[in-house]
């Protein structure tokens, strides 16, 4: 209808122009008859060159959308299992699948048989290598005293040593030569009065003043002062020249024997230590690996009741029995360290994942609100935001390209479980008072896009036109056309 009344108002137009050079009244009128009957004879010919796909660019609101179908999961999930690793181990109780539960409340119990005993022997070793530990700790204690003392032995030895040598060269052998000397010369002293009394009676026994017997007891005297003379002079040159450097050459033995020992000793002691010691850090290590293992086998005995970290609801893993058949863990299987049991989906924060095609990507940005329905509650309208879009696209089945996303739900509720579909329509950024142009109606070419242009008399033209966002429906026209413009749609 639009087309319709433009072309008219042009029609009127020219014919009001033609008008205006008629002079006369009656010229007028016939010319106003004239259009009147003209006028639908060229609407009737114009509206024969259009065709019923031929669309006009308008003005509106573009309100990109993206439908989404995906799954209803949990944001945090806890998994919770065997940890002792490379030990099969049985289930002896479970949490019932389904139920809620809280921080703290019994999730599964192992058979904690085996750690049991592996804890009792360790604690047995443990108490064996103690008593050890204390024995050689005590033996380490004692070899420090037993080396203390005999050191301190061997240090007052050879000291003692040290000072018989010094007292010897510096006082006691002198002395014994200073002695010596002395009594050499009260004999050299006493063989010359010996002689001088000799001597003075000789005169007189010829005279016989003096008796042969007083004389001889003057030779005797003489003879005997000679001999005490050279006793003492042999007696001082054996101390000066044997005596004397020996005890001087034994004590510098002696002290250096003392000082070997003390030496020696020292060695010894700290032999003695090393291996006290080195038995003491062993005893130690053996007793700290065995308390190790003992806390060991309570972790592992412990790990057998296993508890709820964070509130979720309670969600059985699946195996493979025996014949090959996936089936969900039961009590009574056994299962190997590292296998997960239950897991507890935390379901007060839930998100929807699912894909969008490549060519609606650029209509979405993080943040941008979402209208969810569940399948399983379709009466239940819930709203989310767009919190994150994949990076890396995958190719589908067509060929086409897909990428991740993930809405964030704002609301929660105890029925919601993971895994339900979740359908969501997000909403993308709103264009107001742009140029809209239907999508069938926008063609390209190895230049670009452009449209086929239909004139107000129905000829075509080629139009190169610059397009922005759209939606399912509708293309932002940016460039190349104008408001009315009348475009055939592609295949016409």
């Amino acid at each position: 209808m639009s087309d319709f009344t433009e072309t008219r108002a042009l029609v009127a137009a020219a014919l009001r122009q033609a008008a205006g050079r008629l002079r006369g009244r009656a010229l007028l009128v016939v010319a106003v008859a004239a259009v009147f009957l003209l006028v639908p004879l060229l609407l009737g010919l114009i509206i024969q060159n259009r065709k019923p796909g031929d669309v006009a660019v308008r003005r509106g609101t573009l309100e990109p959308s993206v439908p989404l179908v995906g799954t209803l999961l949990a944001d945090r999930s806890e998994a919770y299992g065997a940890v002792v690793p490379g030990v099969e181990i049985k289930i002896l109780w479970l949490v019932e699948e389904g139920a809620l539960v809280s921080t703290g409340d019994r999730l599964i119990l192992f058979d904690a048989a085996p750690f049991q005993r592996e804890f009792d022997g360790a604690r047995a070793r443990a108490r064996e290598l103690s008593e050890e530990a204390a024995q050689a700790k005590l033996a380490l204690e004692a070899t420090k005293l037993k080396t203390a003392v005999d050191l301190q032995e061997a240090r007052t030895a050879a000291s003692s040593s040290e000072r018989d040598l010094t007292a010897l060269v510096n006082t006691a052998a002198p002395l014994l030569v200073k002695e010596s000397a002395h009594d050499v010369e009260q004999k050299e002293r006493a063989l010359q009065e010996a002689e001088t009394k000799l001597e003075g009676l000789a005169p007189f026994v010829s005279q016989g003043f003096v008796s042969q017997d007083e004389f001889r007891t003057a030779q005797t005297r003489r003879e005997q002062a000679a001999a005490d003379l050279s006793l003492a002079k042999a007696k001082h040159d054996a101390l000066v020249h044997q005596t004397n450097p020996d005890l001087i050459r034994r004590k510098l033995e002696e002290s250096e024997t003392g000082r070997l020992q003390l030496k020696v000793g020292r060695d010894r002691s700290k032999v003695l230590l090393g291996q006290a010691e080195a038995a003491a850090r062993l005893a130690a290590v053996r007793l700290d690996e065995a308390n190790r293992l003992v806390a060991e086998a309570e972790k592992k005995i412990a790990a057998c009741a296993v508890v709820a970290r964070a509130p979720g609801l309670a969600v059985y893993s699946e195996l493979f029995d025996k014949a090959g058949e996936r089936r969900k863990v039961r009590v009574g299987d056994a299962v190997w360290g590292g296998t997960t049991v239950v897991t507890l989906p935390d379901l007060s924060h839930l998100h929807a994942e699912g894909r969008v095609p490549e060519s609606e990507i650029h209509l979405l940005a993080p943040g941008q609100k979402a209208r969810v329905r569940l399948d399983a509650f379709p009466d239940t309208p819930l709203t989310g935001v767009l919190r994150h879009i994949g990076s890396l696209g995958a190719s589908e089945k067509n060929d086409s390209r897909s990428f991740p996303v993930t809405i964030a739900l704002d609301q929660a509720d105890p029925r919601f479980r993971p895994g339900m579909i979740a359908r969501a329509t997000i909403a993308g950024e709103k264009i107001e008072n742009t140029l809209l142009l239907p999508i069938e109606a926008i063609r390209t070419d190895e230049q670009g896009s452009y449209a086929v242009v239909v004139s107000a008399l129905g000829s075509t033209s080629v139009r190169r036109i610059k397009i922005g966002r759209s939606t399912s429906r509708f293309v932002e026209i940016r460039g190349g056309l104008d408001s009315g413009d009348v475009v055939r749609v592609a295949g016409e």
